[in-house]
């Protein structure tokens, strides 16, 4: 919604409240390494984050190029790609499978 936002809005106002918000999204990323670390089996941490790394740089050197050749043509594709590579994103977050969690068992009182 928020690149939705960015390719319609006149509103310096707006933009810029939405751009802190995104700003603080963002950061949350730093929350997830921090979460791996604490879940993940130790000698499964390094190869995963590695991997994560070199993807994550990939797209940040790929996709910040496409950007700005779209930007030449029209600024607001660029948003219209971003929202479209978020749907992407949540739709792919959706088959994260995850291991059921053990219940707690407890003992009625007799």
């Amino acid at each position: 919604m928020v690149f939705l936002v960015y390719a319609f809005s006149d509103s310096k106002l707006l933009v810029t409240c939405l751009y802190v918000l995104d700003q603080l999204v963002i950061n949350f990323a730093m929350c997830v390494t921090t979460y791996f670390q604490k879940i993940g089996e130790p000698q499964d941490i390094a190869p995963t984050m590695a991997a994560g790394f070199t993807i994550n740089h990939i797209a940040a050197v790929v996709i910040p190029v496409i950007g700005g050749a779209l930007w030449l043509w029209d600024a607001r594709l660029v948003f219209f790609c971003g929202a479209g590579l978020a749907l992407c994103s949540l739709a792919a977050a959706q088959f994260i499978r995850t291991p059921p969690q053990q219940q707690d068992a407890t003992i009625a009182p007799s």
